[in-house]
């Protein structure tokens, strides 16, 4: 979603861009064009208010705020195609709505009629049922919304209606979204009623079913939408096709966009405007393509800790509270409730990310986005959790193997893995494998559920594995050498400074036989899995156990690994079985359906 120039970023757009970051850098590291663009959804009344109030012109504010917001995305680090930069309050932008508008008005889909709006006497405009909240108020301006009469333009959106409906059984990646939008335009099925008058009435008693079948269609069916002006978020539904605009070929080549992110707010409004002009553009023969999202990745809101009167709910600022006692009470008297709510600078619970990067440091910061909950679930934004001291840990973990591979790379020459004993032969090959079974892993995350707290915490494992990796490993193991590049690498979409620190201290340690010169961490190809790691083995090694006790370990060949009558015997044939087993008496046999284990509980 494309933010709006109110001035300053708030911590939603922090991790909805940090999202699409690591997402775009990831798809780049696999080798793909990733298109990942910037713009501005800059028209709308707020802009308007503001200026008012600061007496300044709307365009000059509105052009002041786009810089300072693109100067705050800058110190973030992210990576845009700015190249494709869009402003909604741009005549090269609005031509090409204006245009569509008289599309859709050639089509007969656009036309004017009287109609009763739901009218903001403050802001003077008319607002969609889904502007006006549960108490009959403006969503923007608070005003109590009165129901007026006016000539209003309508976009017959229902003729679309069985199409979408239609359609969305073509999208098995919208998650959670289908079923809301199945729902939101429903099937409009009825039937028409003649009635003869018996006795000419200046009105029309009807019956109970036609009562019925009014109401249940007006109410529960899918209605044209109408507005004085284009709503928003009807503009914002183009943005995925006016980059380049519509020319045939480039939108042919990008959309459908592989990826939308935003809240799971837009799912009856923008999502749908955008999949309607998509359809009604492909009938067109602008673009190729019906549908406009493959994939949508729903995320939560960033909450913060709220305080407001238990009487009255007055929000209060931290510093109107006394938080000595074991319950926090008003300076002014009387009980707080705590609760967490969506941050807003009305409810005095909001961040502003250019602070809080200034105390952690971006990556540090995008890590934690990333690691404290999956995308779709809210974060309750509190540092003295551990998902912050979490990320601060393993950071400072990552730069000590890379300090580690330093200091035992200067006890000797180049690796030789020749040199390595018996024991340390086998933690070459637990790092070689926990390498592998990492890259499969964060690859699977990055691709298909989108779960980078499961990502960050499977690195963390990897940097467990490393860590505890013996100097003589360190020293002439190739597979610690291969692991903590993929383990770099595999950091570097969430967190691309502290990866490119990593990357150029990495290189520093290498065989001098390689190449010496260094590379961007960015510009690496993402790690794949081994394909020795993928073979099927012949054999497995299960663990023999005597009464809960292991004694030793047993190869049996891989399609008897499940049967246990046949484990249990090849067992009581090795040597581990004739030394612990030959003179006892075996009650029962267990094998472990989730691991290569069999348990012999045996009489003592």
């Amino acid at each position: 979603m494309f933010p709006y120039p109110s001035g300053r970023l708030h911590m939603g757009h922090v991790r909805v861009y940090t999202i699409s970051d690591a997402i775009g850098h990831f798809q780049r590291m696999r080798g793909h064009e990733v298109l990942n663009p910037m713009g501005w959804d800059a028209f709308g009344l707020p802009a308007e208010n503001a200026a008012i109030e600061r007496n300044l012109d709307p365009e000059d504010w509105t052009k002041s705020n786009i810089q300072s917001m693109r100067g705050q995305l800058d110190d973030l680090g992210l990576c845009f195609n700015w190249d494709r930069e869009v402003t909604t309050c741009l005549p090269d932008y609005y031509k090409w709505t204006q245009y569509l508008f008289i599309k859709l008005f050639e089509s007969g889909l656009a036309y004017q009629k009287e109609a009763v709006v739901n009218w903001d006497p403050v802001d003077q405009t008319v607002l969609a049922d889904e502007q006006v909240d549960e108490s009959g108020r403006s969503w923007r301006s608070g005003a109590l919304v009165e129901q007026k009469l006016l000539t209003q333009w309508f976009i017959k959106t229902t003729n679309y209606a069985k199409p979408l409906l239609d359609a969305l059984e073509e999208l098995p990646e919208w998650y959670g979204v289908k079923a809301m939008q199945a729902n939101w335009i429903g099937e409009c099925t009825g039937c028409y009623f003649d009635y003869r008058l018996k006795v000419n009435l200046y009105f029309l008693l009807c019956s109970l079913l036609s009562f019925f079948l009014y109401f249940f269609s007006c109410r529960y069916s899918l209605d044209d939408f109408t507005r004085p002006n284009v709503p928003n978020f009807t503009l914002f539904s183009q943005f995925f096709l006016l980059f380049r605009p519509f020319r045939r070929h480039l939108a042919d080549h990008w959309l459908p966009v592989d990826v939308y992110i935003g809240g799971k707010e837009h799912a009856v409004m923008h999502l749908y405007y955008a999949r309607f002009l998509s359809h009604f553009c492909r009938d067109q023969g602008l673009v190729a393509h019906r549908e406009p999202f493959r994939k949508l990745l729903v995320q939560g809101l960033i909450k913060g800790q709220t305080f407001k009167l238990a009487d009255g709910g007055q929000y209060l600022r931290k510093e109107e509270i006394d938080f000595t006692g074991k319950e926090p009470v008003a300076l002014s008297g009387g009980p707080v409730e705590v609760t967490w709510e969506k941050m807003s600078k009305s409810k005095h619970n909001g961040l502003d990310p250019q602070e809080v990067v200034q105390q952690y440091g971006v990556d540090t910061v995008r890590l934690y986005i990333l690691y404290a909950a999956p995308p779709e679930q809210d974060i309750l934004w509190n540092v003295k959790t551990d998902a912050l001291p979490g990320v601060l840990r393993w950071q400072s973990r990552l730069w000590q193997l890379v300090t580690k591979l330093r200091g035992a790379r200067e006890l000797g020459d180049v690796p030789n893995p020749s040199l390595l004993k018996k024991k340390e032969l086998a933690e070459a090959k637990k790092i070689w494998e926990n390498k592998n079974y990492a890259i499969q892993e964060v690859t699977a995350h990055f691709t298909e559920d989108f779960l980078f707290n499961a990502a960050i915490s499977r690195l963390m494992g990897l940097t467990n594995t490393l860590t505890s990796a013996q100097v003589g490993v360190l020293q002439h193991s190739v597979e610690f050498e291969e692991a903590l590049a993929a383990l770099v690498l595999m950091t570097a979409p969430m967190a691309p400074h502290l990866a490119s620190e990593l990357w150029a201290g990495w290189w520093l340690f290498l065989d001098p036989r390689k190449p010496s010169k260094i590379t961007k961490v960015l510009q690496q190809s993402w790690p794949i899995v081994d394909p020795q790691y993928l073979e099927v083995p012949d054999f497995v090694e299960v663990s023999v156990l005597i009464n809960n006790k292991p004694c030793g370990k047993v190869a049996v060949p891989l399609q008897v690994s499940k049967d246990v009558s046949r484990v249990q015997h090849l067992v009581l044939e090795s040597a581990v079985g004739q030394k612990h087993l030959s003179e006892r008496s075996i009650k029962r046999a267990i094998l472990s359906p989730r691991t290569a284990l069999i348990n012999f509980l045996v009489e003592e």
